[in-house]
Parts: structure tokens; C-alpha cells; sequence
């Protein structure tokens, strides 16, 4: 009797413990089911673009030799470039690479990026990814100690950015 009464009291807890509503989520936690892009969401620096590099952090980079990888997914055929800021290479997926300004140590503060204390910490490169009609395909920072906080997301290529080209300078 005690049995069946413990078990009378258990399925009347499942099924009232199912009645409880949800507390509401929070928009900057939402899954990827619930995102209305199917996509996480990004920083609003990257989205409007508002840490781009200043003029001075182009003009002082100028001519840097920097090193980038890029790794094909589908043939995992790996693709090794340098390329000076300022200038343009021909990239495997038919467009082309061009890095704008280099920043041996970045901090972004209220959307805007500063030189840190030049202590090598972040490695940081403004590049411009663009298609075979020069469309721009994406524009943003890509770091050098973790190529996950770039915001390009391509179904075949990872690209990831190693540094300055030392046996260049």
C-alpha cells in the first residue's frame, strides 16, 4: 500500500511538474533554434564595423610582411601566403586577401581600437576579403593568438592569421 501510494504521489508531481512556465529567455543568450538568422550573435563592433583602424595604424603598419594560412576544407589542401599590409594576393577561393592595417597589440574600448602597451599580447590584422569581382565578402579584425574571434565564416575556407614574416624584415 505504501508502494502504491509513493508511486501515486510521483506521477502526480511529473505531470503538475510539467505545468510550470518557462522563465523567458534573455536575447543575448538565445540558442541557435531561436536566433532569427541561424546564427549567433556577433559583436556590434564586428556588425557595424565601428573599431576599424584608425589612420595612423594604417600609415605605421605600412609594408609589414604578415603571414596567413588557409586551410581548404574540402581537399584539406593548406595554402600558405605573406602578404605586406597594403597590399593584394590572389586567394584560393577565386578573390582576393587584402590586409589594411597590423597592430602587434589591439584593444577595442566603446567600439574603438587603440594601440595597447606594444606588449605583443594580441597580434591583430584588419583584413578585407573580397570575391572575384572585388565585392567584399568581409571586412574585420582577424587575431593572431585566436582565429576564433573573426567573424568570417566560410563553407570551404578557414583563415587564419600567424604574424609578422620575421625572415622578411
Amino acid at each position: 500500500m505504501v508502494l502504491f501510494r509513493s508511486l501515486i504521489l510521483v506521477a502526480v508531481l511529473l505531470f503538475f511538474g510539467g505545468c510550470i512556465p518557462e522563465e523567458p529567455k534573455e536575447s543575448a543568450y538565445l540558442s541557435l533554434e531561436y536566433n532569427e538568422k541561424g546564427r549567433l550573435p556577433v559583436s556590434p563592433h564586428i556588425i557595424e564595423a565601428h573599431a576599424k583602424p584608425s589612420q595612423s595604424m594604417i600609415s605605421e603598419s605600412r609594408e609589414i610582411p604578415l603571414r596567413f594560412m588557409i586551410l581548404d576544407k574540402r581537399t584539406l589542401q593548406v595554402h600558405r601566403l605573406i602578404v605586406p599590409t597594403g597590399g593584394r594576393v590572389a586567394a584560393p577561393w577565386g578573390g582576393w586577401l587584402l590586409p589594411t592595417a597590423f597592430v602587434r597589440d589591439l584593444v577595442i574600448r566603446d567600439g574603438v581600437a587603440y594601440h595597447g602597451p606594444e606588449g605583443h599580447v594580441n597580434p591583430v590584422v584588419w583584413v578585407v576579403l573580397q570575391d572575384n569581382s572585388e565585392s567584399i565578402l568581409h571586412e574585420g579584425w582577424l587575431f593572431a593568438r585566436d582565429s576564433a574571434l573573426t567573424a568570417w565564416d566560410h563553407p570551404r575556407y578557414d583563415l587564419s592569421f600567424l604574424g609578422v614574416d620575421e625572415s622578411s624584415l
